[in-house]
């Protein structure tokens, strides 16, 4: 595709964004909803509730290298319209399921339905974006991640407190549905290539131009599935009477700070943006570990957020600058696979140290993982900008 202008991509980022919405509500909606039904409804521990949790980035991560492909190959339209109803799906099939085996599948279904969606998206604002500004239009993109992350969770606890299970699944139907019928309206900015060939699998798993930025964006990924898969729990074992809030204050945190990351990395560089953000994720985590009180619950939510706010589009636009525009799809799932992989490490590890040690060990732990990102990002393991992106910016 060519390259856009501002005017030219405006409509479109809109449309998206909008259509994006009802899919992250419906992903914030089961972030707290799953683990406290599976602890408090069907009486799991918080090991196996983590590893269900968790289970959505296992078959995202066995699912991102064939829906790479499909995208550099056939389009971004089929996949952004698949993703949401697949999720629609399985809120369906939970007013029915009473298993943590039923549970579990579903939830890898979600994974699936992460995978299709997401590297859709993503690889459509790459498409659309200004080379100059790419960090900043993915930076926007994201925005609308946090806004339904901020939405979801507050909303599951109002509505488990006010009615019931239930009542979140049909949440879930009605955003995903939402979502399904926006991105009918988007228009195809991939489609089939004449140029496409296949790469082969162990390229579609592990990118070369992904592996450098992957590592760190693994490393604090462990630290973020964590709090999303032991928030609401951790809120209720310092005397909260809900993770709502705690919620709200990270994807706020993460919506002020997110815009101006991108705009800084595109303007001074990824790296330079990257290593001080990859610090707060540290930071944050090891806040939660040594302080179990409401306010230090805050602070660490808060370093966290804004750390992760600036990672993400920093290194995500790093993959971007380098890849091939027919491999762009590919590459970017790759990048995702470092996630997937760090997901369901930090939901079972963590729910198993948290299980024996409690929280100031479980977090505490994925701290010292967002640690090694650091180092890495600073010993240079993470490659320079390439001179020809400082150029066009």
């Amino acid at each position: 595709m060519e390259p856009t202008q501002d005017h030219q991509a405006g409509p479109i980022m809109r449309l998206l964004c909008i259509a994006a919405m009802g899919t992250f509500v419906s992903q914030g909606l089961l972030y707290p909803a799953i683990p406290l039904y599976l602890h408090e409804d069907l009486g799991t521990s918080l090991a196996v509730a983590g590893l269900v949790m968790s289970s959505q980035s296992i078959a995202a991560l066995l699912a991102r290298p064939w829906s790479g492909k499909f995208l550099d190959s056939r389009g971004r339209k089929p996949l952004l319209i698949a993703g949401p109803a697949l999720t629609m799906c399985t809120g369906v099939a939970l007013l029915g399921v009473r298993s943590v085996f039923a549970v579990l599948v579903l939830r890898m279904l979600q994974g699936v339905s992460n995978a299709m969606f997401y590297g859709a998206a993503t690889a459509t604002v790459a498409d659309i974006a200004p080379p100059a500004r790419r960090a900043t239009y993915l930076a926007r993109y994201s925005l609308f991640f946090y806004l339904g992350f901020a939405t979801g969770p507050a909303l599951a606890e109002l509505l488990i407190s006010r009615w019931s299970f239930g009542s979140v699944w049909v949440a879930v139907i009605v955003a995903s549905a939402w979502g399904t019928l926006l991105a009918f309206k988007l228009p195809e900015t991939g489609g089939r290539r004449a140029d496409y060939v296949p790469l082969p699998l162990w390229k579609r798993f592990f990118h070369p131009v992904a592996v450098g930025p992957g590592i760190p964006y693994f490393c604090v990924g462990v630290g973020w599935t964590t709090i999303g898969a032991f928030l609401a729990l951790y809120a209720r074992n310092i005397g909260m009477a809900s993770s709502g809030w705690l919620f709200v204050a990270l994807s706020v945190t993460v919506m002020l700070t997110r815009s101006m990351s991108g705009n800084l990395a595109d303007r001074f560089g990824r790296r330079a943006v990257a290593t001080p953000c990859a610090v707060g994720c540290a930071l944050g985590l090891a806040v939660l570990a040594l302080f179990d009180h409401p306010v230090g619950a805050f602070l660490g939510v808060i370093l966290f957020a804004a750390g992760y706010a600036g990672i993400f589009p920093t290194l995500l636009a790093m993959v971007v600058d380098r890849a091939p525009e027919s491999e762009r799809g590919q590459a970017m799932g790759s990048f995702n696979l470092y996630f997937d992989i760090g997901a369901p490490v930090g939901g079972y590890l963590a729910g198993r140290l948290i299980d024996h040690g409690g929280y100031r060990l479980g977090f505490g732990s994925m701290a010292a993982v967002a640690l090694v990102g650091v180092l890495l990002l600073i010993g240079g393991a993470v490659p320079s900008d390439r001179p020809e992106r400082r150029a066009a910016s």
